[in-house]
């Protein structure tokens, strides 16, 4: 004959898999942010004809596993610019921390951004660099806009 349990072991027992369910929600959301470190990313700029007084920036969502490096800059053929670079924070307690951190950061450009370069087509590239997790890198995200200078 099979003995019953009692009501307070079956009650730990259910506590116990909840527990346990938690974690492995919690693991498994961890293990995909240490994947995927940027999780979003888009360039911005009020006008595609960039002018003195023209914002540009970016809007960046990252995963907060490991401190990731956000870079926006102005790039025209062979010649490039860092307009802003930033660096992400990170979770304390990365394994069970679910938050995601966003960074949204705009740059007045100036007649000093602009005499540097030509007044033709140039590219607004913003690069979310990742870090080492699980024995490996990830490539950079990397969101570009299309935009015209214009002295």
């Amino acid at each position: 004959m099979a003995r019953r349990e009692s009501r307070v072991v079956g009650w730990v027992r259910r506590g116990a898999i909840v527990v346990a369910c938690i974690y492995a929600v919690s693991f498994s959301w961890s293990i995909y942010r240490r994947i995927n470190q940027i999780l979003r990313i888009e360039a911005r700029a009020t006008s595609l004809v960039l002018a003195p007084g023209s914002t540009v920036g970016y809007d960046v969502v990252t995963s907060g596993e490991v401190q990731n490096r956000i870079r926006l800059e102005l790039v025209q053929g062979a010649r490039s610019e860092v307009l802003h670079e930033q660096r992400a924070s990170v979770n304390r307690i990365s394994g069970l921390d679910p938050r995601v951190f966003r960074y949204t950061s705009s740059v007045t450009i100036t007649p000093d951004h602009l005499a540097r370069f030509r007044p033709e087509p140039a590219t607004l590239r913003v690069t979310g660099f990742g870090g080492q997790k699980l024995l490996r890198t990830p490539a950079p995200r990397v969101r570009e806009l299309q935009v015209r200078l214009q002295p």
